[in-house]
């Protein structure tokens, strides 16, 4: 039985926590309809209950008398201040008789506690008042798709929603600030590699919930991303050519691409050094409190999560729609194409990774799904880069003309291969 209890109690504090969370996307986009009046009331000696006041005045009634009709299916009666029905009279104090024929159908009589529940101008008396899902309260109901919840719980529903989001988010960008400083020390490749990352998830997160391109913070993100990006590409093309350098007849020739790639690498890091200290400074950082204190709450209460994600999910699809048109998968056009897919892909993880931290909706497997994607085709991309730069940097390594040949075509022909086994 204790077993038993518990999964129970378990089970309803998930439902109560997905209800809590996803108030503020419900009443931001129109599904609380109207403000619902709940009360408990007692049939009196003379088969009467009492409206409240506030009740009356939704009411609107231009007479002293609302319509009454029983349901008998539902056990109930339907009341309004207009329509087809018994005209019951309501004197001064609210009060209105309910007829024996009646109170005997539903089994009512003097002392039964029955509710009264009014949607706009129109409402029920019935065994039970309608409560709040979450606390049991009866007061300041709001209807969010066919589920009562109370104004303190959606406000307390709210403000814990954004607590999850904000300490979320700034988890992530006291990470990213941290690998940013990290970054133009070069002890480790890698420092530049998280930098960009979790850069990009900030990004595609605070765009995910509105945030529009022009804000300055989302600005100082992406020309900081881009400074790491000439870093980042010159790193991976040199651990790529190491490795294939090892046991390879070609190994000399993918030492000179490795030696003047380091020297680009060199004019990037340089740059990187001066630029990226100015970008993410002590003034971004002060933008990012201003974010999290002024504008993060607002941009997730009217946040509507669902239709955000199926927007970014329309555009894959439309993505992947674009690549399958296009004939020759292996061109500059197909793997630009093929490019723009992983891209949103990589955004969609990120958002659902993100998601599966402050929702209790598991979106796990979609994560997984476009993660898939963004491995699968990141090799492809990267050797269109090195075709492209090698193709550049061929011009200063004339002696070995025929070795540049014969090593862009074995890149070409993985590139073609891989293609190939592409399905989306």
């Amino acid at each position: 039985m204790g077993k038993y209890y518990a999964y129970i109690s378990l089970s309803f504090w998930f439902f109560t926590l997905h209800v809590r969370e996803n108030i503020c996307n419900l009443t931001s986009k129109g599904s609380v309809n109207v403000k619902i009046i709940s009360a408990t009331r007692i049939i009196d000696d003379m088969g009467r209950v009492v409206f409240p006041n506030n009740a009356r005045k939704a009411l609107n009634l231009e007479e002293d008398y609302l319509i009454m009709r029983i349901d008998n299916k539902k056990h109930l009666i339907n009341f309004s201040s207009s329509g087809r029905g018994k005209k019951v009279p309501i004197d001064e104090s609210g009060r209105i008789p309910i007829s024996p024929e009646y109170m005997n159908k539903l089994g009512w009589e003097t002392g039964t506690e029955i509710g009264l529940f009014m949607q706009g101008e129109e409402g029920v008396l019935q065994g039970n008042a309608p409560s709040c899902v979450i606390c049991g309260s009866n007061q300041a109901l709001l209807l969010i798709k066919k589920t009562h919840v109370c104004e303190d719980c959606i406000h307390t529903g709210t403000e814990a929603s954004v607590e999850r989001w904000s300490a979320v988010l700034g988890d992530l960008f006291q990470e990213y600030k941290e690998y940013c400083e990290k970054a133009v020390t070069f002890t480790n490749t890698e420092d530049v590699h998280k930098a960009r990352t979790k850069g990009r998830r900030l990004r595609t997160l605070i765009h995910f919930i509105g945030i529009k391109k022009d804000h300055p913070l989302y600005k100082c993100l992406k020309e900081a991303h881009d400074v790491l990006g000439k870093v980042r590409e010159n790193d991976v093309f040199i651990e790529a050519f190491d490795k294939e350098a090892e046991n390879n007849k070609y190994s000399e020739l993918y030492s000179k691409f490795i030696q003047k790639v380091e020297e680009e690498r060199e004019e990037h890091r340089n740059e990187l050094k001066q630029k990226l200290p100015h970008i993410i400074d002590d003034e971004f950082s002060v933008r990012w409190t201003t974010f999290s204190q002024d504008e993060l709450k607002d941009s997730v209460v009217k946040l509507d999560i669902d239709t955000a994600l199926k927007q970014y999910e329309k555009k894959f699809d439309e993505r992947v729609f674009k690549y399958k048109e296009i004939k020759d998968k292996k061109s500059d056009k197909g793997l630009d194409a093929l490019h723009s897919v992983r891209k949103q892909a990589k955004k969609l993880r990120y958002i659902c990774s993100f998601l599966n931290e402050v929702q209790s909706i598991d979106y796990t497997r979609k994560s997984k799904q476009y993660k898939k994607v963004q491995k699968d085709y990141g090799d492809i991309i990267d050797l269109r880069d090195w075709i492209h730069e090698t193709r550049s940097l061929s011009e200063n390594i004339q002696d070995d003309s025929d070795d540049v040949k014969k090593v862009r075509k074995q890149l070409n022909q993985r590139l073609k291969k891989l293609v190939k086994q592409v399905e989306l």
